[in-house]
């Protein structure tokens, strides 16, 4: 198990590409090979630091749910500075932490895969967020 949770949590680059084609058919957009490339370069970099602020997320406000304060202290346990993160990437980690935390609570297997989840969720939402934004350009 601790042997399939590396795995899943060092293939960002697999979990951004299968985010990648969903995010491209939900939303419909179409690009050249180049800006598909950057695309998706951009979302590994945003999904390195989405795993690492994953790794501290939970409800460190003890009120029961996993909102922007929350977020924020687990970036600034992970050493990022919450100020600046992409928009589109928090408003993504939102949706992503909210999956994880719910899959980390299933016995056993959810630590596993919670941060995997988390990078997925979080990659999709992302995705979907720019490439709507290139379709508005």
């Amino acid at each position: 198990m601790l042997n399939l949770q590396k795995k899943n949590t060092l293939d960002t680059a697999g979990i951004v590409n299968k985010a990648f084609n969903k995010a491209v058919k939900k939303t419909g957009a179409a690009m050249d090979n180049e800006t598909a490339k950057w695309q998706k370069e951009i979302a590994i970099s945003a999904m390195l630091t989405a795993g690492e602020i994953a790794k501290n997320m939970s409800d460190h406000n003890g009120d029961g749910q996993i909102e922007d304060e929350d977020l924020k202290r687990a970036a600034q346990k992970a050493g990022v500075a919450w100020d600046s993160i992409d928009p589109d990437l928090k408003t993504a980690l939102m949706s992503g932490g909210v999956a994880g935390v719910s899959v980390n609570m299933i016995p056993l297997v959810g630590r596993l895969i919670a941060i995997p989840t988390v990078v997925g969720t979080t990659a999709y939402f992302f995705l979907v967020a720019k490439l709507n934004g290139l379709k508005n350009k």
